[in-house]
């Protein structure tokens, strides 16, 4: 006999993952606006894998400074899954916060629902959103770092400055398991060579 109850679960489920696969080739704005190709611009999923692995790189100092390396991972893989419909706003876009927030509160929760794991996800990323967390505060700025990395990475291939970028960062990551990561990348970036005046 068929088991209707978990059809329908199997239903969101693969309804939810399809707004979530999307992100593998929506590709991040912010790179765009700032003139990069499409073609070379990492994709909203490759973001949040990039944040995954810093996150394990950092673990024993996250761990040591109280982060629950786990709900840390999982938060840095749901926090960007409302962009699949939002899509990736960016400063550039001139939408507000509060605006962007519930558009993208809604997007989530359409996401998600029916979904088994659907309400531990989207407190993941209310918890993110609200940085009212050890795990949440570490996440926010490992997504800033993953974006430095990446800006530093972009520099050095498109022989280019991407400044906006790097603007009021050093105090996020003062002091914090990130420090020695983001002082190497500041500090050896690309520089023009040759034309000076």
């Amino acid at each position: 006999m068929k088991d209707i109850k978990k059809d329908m679960q199997t239903r969101h489920l693969i309804s939810s993952l399809e707004h979530i696969y999307a992100l593998k080739s929506i590709p991040r704005s912010g790179w765009l606006q700032s003139g990069i190709d499409a073609l070379g611009v990492e994709s909203i999923a490759a973001h949040s894998y990039g944040m995954s692995i810093l996150i394990l790189h950092l673990r024993a100092p996250l761990q040591s400074n109280g982060v629950n390396v786990e709900r840390a991972l999982n938060m840095a893989l749901v926090h960007d899954i409302a962009e699949s419909i939002v899509g990736d706003l960016t400063p550039l876009d001139n939408v507000l916060e509060s605006t962007k927030y519930e558009a993208e509160a809604a997007a989530f929760k359409q996401i998600v629902r029916g979904v088994q794991e659907g309400d531990y996800f989207r407190g993941l990323w209310e918890e993110f959103e609200a940085n009212s967390s050890p795990e949440a505060r570490a996440v926010k700025r490992i997504d800033k770092l993953d974006m430095l990395i990446q800006a530093y990475l972009y520099e050095k291939k498109y022989e280019m400055r991407l400044d906006p970028f790097w603007e009021n960062m050093d105090d996020l990551f003062r002091e914090s398991e990130s420090e020695s990561i983001y002082n190497y990348i500041k500090s050896n970036r690309f520089e023009f060579k040759g034309n000076e005046a």
